[in-house]
Formats: structure tokens, sequence, C-alpha cells
């Protein structure tokens, strides 16, 4: 088959032989339309590849594949590395030319005045990320501040020239209220400095599922109210996971300590205090975010890409900035937007194998819009800014052209270090795919998201509002139509929507999830919401995950029906953590949910909006550890809507006990019988081996197979990296 070589001591003047290889991906892309345009028609269609050398590889710009680029179907285009994983994909600026700094640098702390040193850049030049050979070095960061209540502002100043931000938070509280775009801190918690405005705020909003970094556009320490350039996506206020403070002021020389740096964008200077006597000799700087596009059309599709052993690493970070109206679900993400370093629009039976993407300040992959048949398999996503794959496709309406892909096999972790907000695995409006056999551990927040949630705002502000094709809606839902979505209506509400909703008949399973939600709160192992109906999340691990602000193992949130959750082991919980949680009708069967590392607020089992007749809830088994330990609560309401209550489902043949308590599961169960629900079910010991290792197997004759329980598969579930069977 006809192959391309490409070497960083290359020439793009070169044939592509392997002995003459080019130098850069954009000639050896010319190159390969040269030998697409001349192929005879009739001719064999030969695969053609272009193999990358080991070293580093520096992109300046976006290498773009379209539809000349790529076999239309016939044949694969395959860019490939060494099979050793040496082959780097790097935006990298290397930094030179750095000079000490004279003691007299204006606002440095005292204790690293003398030590700081300098680099000019390209004016122009943006710097969101710094890199050594150590990895990531993180921007100067000062201590957390604890955000104020700011005088209630007069009528017409309330929300600004674009009128009011959906969600806004007034109180008659004398002593002020929340907002979106303005936050007042105590005395001396901000320094005054002289390149504050060069700064930016990296703040965690009263609602503690979210986080945003965005510019001051006025700091006034008179009143002491930092006035924001954009507005935060909900108000600013104390969320629950960081009540000691939730604002952290980054990029300013009057927070700079050893080992961190600084930017000056209008200078274009570089700012850096190394931990030794002098900056490394191999600091670089990200300057891109996307590194390759693969993007056909809506009516043409790129076909037949493939991307293979190679390693991503030093992107910039995107610069995102609060509530616009196309983040997506609680703007974790962007719509349509360069957040990762590969990015799909418009393709079909492309492939990212065997790839790495680390240490990085944006994404690892994303499959955008009209995205069917692509796969990504057996990749590593390690130390990123952002998420690691997202599936993004069009809003709510009729175009259900993301669907279909594999994501297989991939390891996931220590993400989200930019946006701590950011899954590991985002579906968003993509349906019909496959999540299966991935690792995914370490995140600040939630693992695995398959969710449509959209608010019906008109106005374009609220979350995800401008991706909605409103004709769309008003064909299917009737003129002027509007769904709230903390107004939970009846099944035929929800079926009226659904056709709309396009994240369903998802099949997620045998993934392994760990130690996810160290940073934010109100998170989950697998999240579920405004997707559709027939997503199947089966045969999953969740646990152990002991962060404190652990939310659900997994759940099922608003506007979610018509889900089955199967066979899935959720354990040693933290937190107030539940194991499953449902706001809607959904099939809850043969899962194990145990041994919680601490109380739950609700229970293991959490049923939080109803009305749930038509749930089904059967043969799952329920541990507890202590009698305070609820296995189920029916006692919660969100919005608006009927009660949900166990007795409403169709429960029964289940598993209820506790290790700390053996009368605590005989008495739940009397009290659910009594309402005549739950006639089969048992409260036994279910017969683990050792559940408080971790050690799930049933002993032979063990009670819990009398309710029809099958055992899972746990050597698969766990995988082979951290198998504790």
């Amino acid at each position: 088959m006809p192959a391309l070589h490409i070497s960083p001591s290359g020439d793009d003047r070169n044939s592509g032989s392997e002995s003459a290889p080019l130098q850069s991906l954009s000639a050896a892309r010319n190159r390969v339309r040269e030998i697409l345009q001349t192929r005879a028609p009739g001719t064999p269609k030969e695969d053609v590849v272009v193999k990358l050398t080991a070293g580093t590889h520096r992109l300046e710009e976006t290498l773009t594949l379209g539809p000349e680029d790529c076999g239309n179907g016939t044949f694969q285009v395959i860019w490939e590395g060494s099979e050793d994983g040496g082959t780097l994909l790097s935006s990298g600026v290397p930094l030179t030319g750095w000079t000490r700094c004279e003691n007299d640098l204006p606002d440095v702390p005292e204790d690293v005045r003398g030590k700081v040193w300098v680099a000019q850049l390209t004016p122009g030049t943006a710097v969101n990320t710094l890199y050594g050979p150590g990895g990531s070095i993180p921007r100067a960061k000062g201590k957390a501040v604890q955000p104020l209540r700011i005088p209630r502002p007069e009528a017409a100043e309330r929300f600004g020239p674009d009128g009011p931000i959906p969600g806004e938070m007034w109180s008659d509280k004398p002593e002020g209220v929340w907002l979106h775009d303005r936050f007042r801190f105590a005395e001396g918690a901000i320094t005054p400095a002289a390149d504050l405005h060069e700064a930016e705020f990296l703040i965690i909003p009263a609602m503690q599922w979210t986080m945003n970094i965005l510019p001051p556009a006025d700091i006034d320490f008179t009143t002491r109210i930092v006035t924001l350039a954009k507005p935060c996506t909900y108000p600013i206020g104390v969320p629950h996971c960081a009540p000691e403070g939730s604002i952290w002021l980054e990029n300013s020389l009057s927070v700079l300590s050893p080992g961190h740096w600084v930017y000056h964008a209008d200078t274009a200077k570089l700012y850096y205090c190394p931990e030794g006597d002098k900056p490394d000799a191999e600091l670089t700087a990200g300057s891109l975010v996307e590194y390759i596009r693969i993007e056909g059309l809506e009516e043409r599709a790129v076909k037949g890409i493939r991307l293979r052993n190679l390693t991503f690493t030093h992107s910039n970070r995107y610069r995102f900035h609060g509530l616009t109206g196309r983040g997506i679900q609680h703007d974790w993400e962007m719509h349509d937007a360069a957040t990762c370093m590969v990015r799909l629009r418009h393709a079909e039976d492309c492939s990212v194998e065997h790839c790495r993407f680390t240490e990085g300040g944006a994404g690892g992959v994303r499959l955008d819009l009209a995205c069917r048949d692509n796969r990504v398999e057996d990749c590593e996503f390690a130390r990123l800014g952002g998420c690691g794959i997202v599936l993004c496709g069009y809003g709510l309406g009729r175009k259900y052209l993301n669907r279909n892909n594999h994501i297989l096999r991939n390891h996931l972790h220590h993400l989200g270090r930019a946006y701590w907000h950011c899954p590991g695995i985002f579906i968003w409006q993509s349906g019909e795919n496959r999540v299966a056999d991935n690792h995914i551990h370490d995140l600040p927040y939630t693992g695995i998201v398959c969710s449509g949630r959209t608010l019906f705002d008109r106005g374009g502000k609220g979350e995800c509002s401008r991706t909605i094709d409103w004709d769309a809606v008003e064909a299917q839902c009737g003129k002027g139509y509007e769904h709230n979505v903390w107004y939970y209506g009846s099944l035929p509400s929800w079926w009226m929507r659904e056709p709309l909703m396009h994240a369903r008949d998802n099949l997620i399973e045998y993934n392994r999830i760990h130690d996810v939600m160290k940073v934010m709160g109100d998170g989950n192992g697998i999240y579920i919401s405004g997707a559709g109906g027939g997503n199947v999340v089966r045969f999953n691990v969740v646990g152990p995950c002991p962060s404190p602000t652990m939310a659900e193992g997994i759940r099922c949130d608003d506007d979610q029906h018509h889900t089955i959750l199967h066979g899935n082991l959720i354990f040693q919980q933290g937190g107030g953590a539940t194991g499953i949680t449902l706001k809607g009708v959904n099939r809850v069967t043969n899962n194990i949910i145990a041994t919680s590392l601490t109380t739950p607020v609700r229970g293991f089992l959490s049923l939080e909006t109803g009305p749930l007749n038509g749930s089904v809830i059967q043969r799952n088994i329920l541990l507890t550890t202590a009698p305070d330990q609820r296995f189920v609560n029916d006692l919660r309401i969100h919005g608006q809507g009927r009660k949900a209550r166990l007795r409403d489902t169709e429960s029964d043949r289940n598993v209820y006990w506790c290790l700390g308590d053996p009368e605590a599961g005989p008495r739940f169960l009397a009290t659910a019988q009594s309402f005549g629900t739950d006639t089969d079910s048992l409260a036994a010991d279910p017969g683990f081996v050792a559940p408080g290792n971790g050690d799930f197997r049933l002993k032979p004759g063990a009670a819990a197979l009398r309710t029809g329980f099958q055992p899972l598969p746990l050597e698969r579930m766990f995988g082979t990296e951290s198998n504790p069977l």
C-alpha cells in the first residue's frame, strides 16, 4: 500500500519516502491529496498510510482533514506513529531567553523577590498552559476566597443591558444578595495589584456541580466588589463542597509562589518563579487547543480516516466564559466547539486507536454534530484540562445524526485539571452508542454523563438554549411550547418531547469507575438526565469512591424515564451518596448496592420524583453496614409533582440486610410489605464472600440466589487493571 513518511528532521521538499521523509503533517496531507487525485478510475483501492517517526512533531496550526483527504468509504487513510508510543504531537512553543527580574518587580510577594525570571514572547501570543520535564506547571494561584453577599441593587441595576439571567438568586436578607456577575470579598482577601486586569477567577458558584474561569471587568477595593466580564453559570454563593472558600485568583504577580508562573498578554511577558535556581531548559507553552480536525459536511461526511499510535500532548487551554446559552448541561462543556485535541465533525467510520492524550490543557477527543460509526478504542487520556471523550450532537430538534459510535477499552484518569466539572466521558444528544470496558478514575467530578438536558429559554441565556431548533420543538409540542425542568409532568408529557431527545438507546456496560468526585459536589459515577429512553446501563462497577462530596453511584436525574439499570455493582461510596437515584419511571434489576463508607443523607436507593407507577425494582441486593443507613428513601420531593413512593413501583424479590443490625432488614421489609410491596423479598444475609474487602462473589447456597438474583460477571466487570478478587 502507498506510504508517506514524516520525521521532525525531514524536509517538505522531500519525496516522502522512508529515506527522504517530509517534515510537516500539512505537507503529508497535501501529498495524500495528490495520490488520491491521480488514481485512475477502476484501479484497486489500496489504503494510504502516513507514518510518523518517533520524536516530537510540533504543530503551529490545526491540521484539517476533509472529504478530499479520505477514501469515502472505499479505502482507509491511516495516520500512524511508532508502536512504542514515541511519536509525540505537540503545540508546545519552546521558551528561551530567560532573564532574571529586578528585585523591584511590582506586587511580587517578598519571599519570591529576586527569584522571578521573565521571557519575552511574540506579541499576540495566548498562554494558558506551561509544561516542563515533569509535566504541567501550575499558574500562580491565591488562597481560597469566601464570597460575601453584595448590597441589594436597585431594580434597574439588577440585570444589566441584556435583561434578567435565568435562575438569578434574589433574597430579602438584609446582608445582601447573590448574583451571577459579581461578588463581594472580605477585607484583605484580595490585595490591589497593577496586573489584576490580566487575572482570572476560578469560581465554584452556589451550585457545586459546575465551575467557571472568568476574567474581571472591575475590582472596586472601596466596596470590595468584583464585577466579572461575563456571568457565571449560576449565582456566586457558598457551595457545599467548598464552604471555606470557593473563589481563587489566578495569574497575578501578587499571588506568585515558587513553581508557578504568570503571563501578561498586554506585554507578552511570561514570569516564572522556578523551585530551583533557574528555569529548566525544556520549558514550553501550549499554543493550540485543537491539533487535528477531521471535518466533512452534513451532506458529505469524511469517511475512513484512522489515527493510530500517536501521543497528543502540551496543548493550550480553551477559554470558556460563563453563561452563554451554548454550554451543554450545566456548562460542563461547549456545544460544537474546539475544546479537544482531536475533533471529528461530520465524520463516519473514522477511528482513534491506541493513542495517548496526556499533559494537555484541553480535552482529548470530540465527536461533533453528524458523527456516526466512529470508534475511540484502546486509548489513554491522562492529566488533561478538560474531558477525555465528548460525543455532542445537535440540540433539541429532528437531527438525530450523532449515533452508533463505539467508545471501548480506554483508560481515563486525572482529567478536568483546568475545568473541574468535566466528566471523563460526556454523551450529549448522541444515541445508540456503545461505551464499554473503560477504566475511569481520579476525577474531580463525574465518571460518565449521558444527557440531553436543556433549558427551554427563548431568550438564549439558559444552559443549552441556543442549541434548540425551536421550529422543530413547536412542530412536535405545539406553538410557544416551553418545558420547565423543575416541573415533573406525567409520562405522556415526556413522550411528547422524547423524539427530540437524542441521547437514547445507548449501551453503557462493563466500565470500571472509582475515585471520582474528588473536588466538586453533587456528582456521580454514572449520570443520565433528559436523555430519552432505551438507555441500558449494565454490569458497571462504581466504587470505591470515598469522596466526602459523592452524591450517587448511578443517577437517573430530571426528565429521565425508561432506563434499564441492570447488574451493576455500587460499593464503598463516601459523602452522602446514595447507590441509585431515580427521578422517573425506570427499571432497576439485579444490582448490588453495598457497604457505604458513611451514612447517606437519603438512602441506598433514593426515589425522588413521582409518580413512579410502572417502575420495576426487582432482584437487587441492598447491604448496609449500620442501622442508620436507610435501604430506600421515598421521603423527598424535588420541584413539583407527585411524591415518589416505593409502593407505587413493582418492587419485589430484593434482599435487604444490615451488617451492623440484623433486625434492620426485617423491620424495613415488614413496613414495605404492609403496603403490599416486596411480598417475595428477603431480609437475610445475602451470602457474599467478603463484602468488607470488596469481594462480592456469592457463596454456594447463598440466600440471595433464592430470589432469582443472578451472580454478576465480576471478573469481567473489574477487568485486569484493578481486580480485587
